[in-house]
């Protein structure tokens, strides 16, 4: 694993979605994520919208914080460094409805 950065990134993604790594906010972020296809460069996830917003809608913050912490991993297992070389502009059309 000490040269390859896809192996890294994923586990620097399980330590994450176990709460060894990170903060608390990014674990309940990422809880129930599951990476589905993962290559250099390019990752697949399922992820459902947990139930937890008494209005029925999944605060906007969360799905930014999942935007930035997929786009990181995945960054990291083409590029081998944490960097923010990428821009993600996030538009909201609605809020992702909880059912």
């Amino acid at each position: 694993m000490e040269g390859d950065p896809l192996k890294k990134s994923l586990a620097w993604l399980h330590g994450v979605l176990r709460g060894k790594m990170g903060h608390g906010i990014e674990t309940r972020v990422l809880r129930g994520l599951r990476v589905i296809h993962a290559e250099k460069g390019f990752m697949q996830f399922d992820f459902l919208v947990p139930n937890v917003d008494v209005d029925g809608n999944w605060h906007v913050g969360a799905l930014a914080s999942l935007l930035n912490l997929v786009g990181a991993i995945t960054t990291f297992s083409y590029a081998d460094c944490v960097s923010t070389v990428a821009d993600f502009n996030s538009s909201y059309y609605s809020t992702v409805n909880i059912q």
